[in-house]
């Protein structure tokens, strides 16, 4: 008898959830991703554009190479992903601050400059050097920054306005 009040009890349980939604929770669609990447792509070049400006730097696409974060750690997988690659490391350490956008290195053979905004608007470049397979450090600049302002979409808005009507149910 015990045990069928058990059984009963449990499938009572399982099958009577106690915070049933009927509506379905929003979601973005895949046109408002895709906007929203193409407008994450063009946030992070008028960034890079202006830090450039800015700070007087000559850095252009024929003898720089623009590489993210994502393609640095490509680049070490594809070249063994060793863990104790100074190199990589080197490099990849400097991707690590704070952030408006995504940092971005443009580099060319034994030298480089990464470059970001802080969330201050505050520009900086650090310029590093090839040295016995290590990137040094060997400049920093920091100036003060205009905002560039981070739009949401209309698609993005409507989400967020559906999503908080569904939470306060």
């Amino acid at each position: 008898m015990k045990m069928i009040t058990f059984i009963l009890w449990s499938l009572f349980i399982v099958l009577c959830p106690l915070n049933t939604r009927a509506d379905e929770l929003p979601r973005l669609s895949s046109d408002c991703l895709e906007d929203m990447k193409i407008r994450d792509v063009e946030y992070n070049k008028s960034i890079m554009k202006e830090i450039i400006t800015e700070l007087g730097l000559d850095i252009d696409n024929q003898n720089y190479i623009e590489v993210s974060d994502k393609a640095l750690d490509a680049a070490h997988l594809i070249y063994g992903g060793k863990e104790m690659d100074e190199n990589y490391r080197s490099l990849h350490e400097q991707f690590i601050v704070a952030s408006r956008g995504k940092p971005t290195l443009y580099i060319k053979p034994k030298e480089a400059y990464l470059l970001y905004k802080q969330p201050d608007n505050t520009n900086v470049a650090v310029h590093l050097k090839l040295a016995d397979f290590k990137w040094d450090v060997v400049g920093k600049k920091k100036k003060e920054g205009n905002p560039v302002h981070y739009k949401l979409l209309k698609c993005e808005k409507e989400y967020l306005k559906k999503k908080r009507e569904y939470f306060n149910q």
